[in-house]
């Protein structure tokens, strides 16, 4: 038995030996960290620049080759493709160390090799992959968090992401290193834990042959909710043959939360310590949706879209119908583009959602964070500062991307009227100028979890489309739930409780103060809409310092 009990350890030991040589950071001259994000053809582009970035930066380890033999001896090294490119296109004196015709001449030769080597991890972007990864401490190091923050919050509540305030002051991405507008997004409990990635804001890109087929001109860049209807009426009148299938909408679907943030409604209120959909704003702007889709049929029906999919022959891809007209408008990012750009020169416009009195567009897009327990935490933080500087942001300006993170950089020739793509001039500043200056980000509640809102709200909408419920009812319905939801997360957690209470008193000293008429201090508005509103209605008190009592 003892014998067996030896044998099978020293099996065990041998394993794990083996084991340990093989990892990819065993068999490699550099530790290897892993980038948590979906597999899109930018992705090859983007990790290569990074490598160049570390080592024009300084960002590794520096080899100073004084003789043949030593430059020899760097290049039979373990180098791994991606690495060996960063040295020889990171700097003329790695470039040299790998040139066939370097000679004595050229010595001595200081070389730059990157402190680590990038490998995406398409196959762990999973949300919930992820979480299970975090909470067993095997996570790749650099993890892309989607939808504005709300993947971010989630992931900063289970404890598997990493605090960077202080390294982005170190390192350079600070949130005055992006929009204005972004900034709270990149935040939990006060913290920093990310930087953005892709800026997005969805807005109606406009097919200018669609439109010039039935004599029309695309919508003007700002317009309100009356001329959409009037605009959207005319258009289906005029595309689609009466009495016909209708196979011609105005667009492909209405934008609830900027519609709803036009009237002055978000989802919470100024403290996001109660949701209010039950407001009659919500169920007007539930029956707009369903009046354009159903009485003026600007937008199309499930049914519209399924017989799209079984009659029409384009497998339901949205883009395809706005290439083709089906559809005069197509609500998304400028990342569209990539898309676009494949379909050949194809005439382009930009309008923003329509308002119902103030306009608004909604600025999320993908975010990326630092997992706490990365091995190679400075090299995953440094990504974040790469995602701030010239490199990473000029790619995102040629690609198509959605907007650079840095906003210094939408202010190039290249970014507003790219050569390569005339068809496309005059849209990249109209995405530009609305994160600059109409967007707002999205409002997420420390009290309940984001995806339960995301979820009540898309099913209550539903239950209006399909005409289970009236808007009124649906809206009482998307209050009640996500509240209920919010009292039960308080329950659980005894620390919440006492920050909601903190944050209830504060509520009702700015419903004290809207009562008395008086302006309501800035520092009082945790929800980044309200405080857009009140700027907008001359509510709010901006001098510093106040605090409620």
């Amino acid at each position: 038995m003892r014998l067996l009990f030896l044998l099978c350890a020293g099996a065990l030991l041998i394993a794990g030996l083996v084991t340990y040589v093989t990892e990819p950071g065993k068999r490699n001259e550099v530790p290897v960290i892993y980038w948590v994000i979906d597999p899109a053809p930018a992705r090859p582009e983007q990790i290569a620049l990074y490598h160049r970035w570390l080592v024009r930066k300084g960002h590794g380890t520096s080899h100073l080759l004084r003789t043949m033999d030593e430059v020899e001896a760097f290049r039979r090294r373990r180098w791994t493709e991606p690495v060996r490119r960063a040295i020889e296109e990171g700097s003329p004196a790695g470039a040299k160390a790998f040139a066939a015709g370097t000679g004595p001449g050229d010595l001595p030769l200081e070389v730059m090799v990157p402190g680590v080597e990038m490998r995406l991890d398409a196959a762990s972007n999973d949300l919930y992959k992820k979480l299970v990864q975090g909470v067993s401490r095997v996570a790749g190091d650099v993890i892309e968090a989607y939808n504005g923050g709300q993947q971010m919050q989630f992931l900063a509540s289970a404890g598997m992401l990493a605090d960077v305030t202080e390294s982005a002051e170190a390192y350079g991405f600070t949130p005055d290193r992006t929009y204005e507008a972004l900034r709270p997004s990149l935040f939990y409990e006060g913290r920093q834990y990310a930087f953005p990635r892709n800026p997005a804001q969805t807005m109606y890109w406009g097919n200018r042959d669609a439109f010039r087929r039935v004599g029309q001109d695309p919508p003007p860049s700002r317009w309100d909710t009356a001329e959409f209807e009037r605009l959207g009426r005319a258009y289906v009148a005029a595309a689609n043959p009466p009495g016909g299938r209708r196979e011609y909408f105005f667009a492909d679907r209405a934008l609830k939360s900027e519609l709803r943030r036009s009237m002055g409604l978000d989802v919470f209120n100024e403290t996001l310590t109660v949701c209010v959909l039950d407001d009659p704003r919500n169920a007007r702007c539930l029956a707009l949706i369903h009046r354009w889709t159903y009485d003026d049929h600007i937008l199309p029906s499930a049914a519209d879209k399924a017989g799209f999919d079984t009659e029409g022959g384009w497998g339901g891809q949205s883009f395809q119908l706005f290439k083709s007209g089906r559809y005069a408008l197509f609500a998304s990012g400028r990342w569209a583009l990539m898309l676009f750009r494949q379909f050949g020169a194809l005439p382009l416009a930009v309008s923003e959602p329509p308002h119902d009195g103030m306009p608004n567009t909604t600025l999320s897009g993908g975010q990326s964070t630092v997992f706490a327990g990365s091995r190679q935490r400075r090299y995953a933080e440094l990504f974040l500062a790469y995602m701030a500087d010239e490199d990473y942001n000029m790619q995102i300006v040629r690609d198509g991307d959605a907007l650079p993170p840095n906003p210094v950089y939408t202010r190039s020739e290249l970014f507003r009227q790219p050569p390569d793509h005339p068809n496309e001039w005059g849209c990249h500043e109209a995405y530009a100028d609305a994160a600059n200056t109409i967007a707002i980000t999205q409002s997420f509640s420390p009290f309940v979890l984001p995806m339960t809102v995301l979820r009540v709200d898309s099913e209550t909408e539903e239950e209006v489309m399909n005409d289970r419920m009236n808007p009124e009812e649906a809206s009482r319905l998307a209050a009640e739930r996500i509240n209920e939801e919010m009292q039960r997360t308080l329950r659980e957690s005894p620390k919440l409780r006492r920050r909601y209470e903190e944050a209830q008193a504060i509520q009702a000293a700015i419903e004290e103060r809207r009562r008395s008429g008086e302006k309501v201090p800035a520092a009082w508005i945790a929800n980044p809409f309200h405080r857009r509103w009140y700027r907008e209605q001359g509510w709010l008190d901006e001098a510093p310092g106040e605090t409620a009592e």
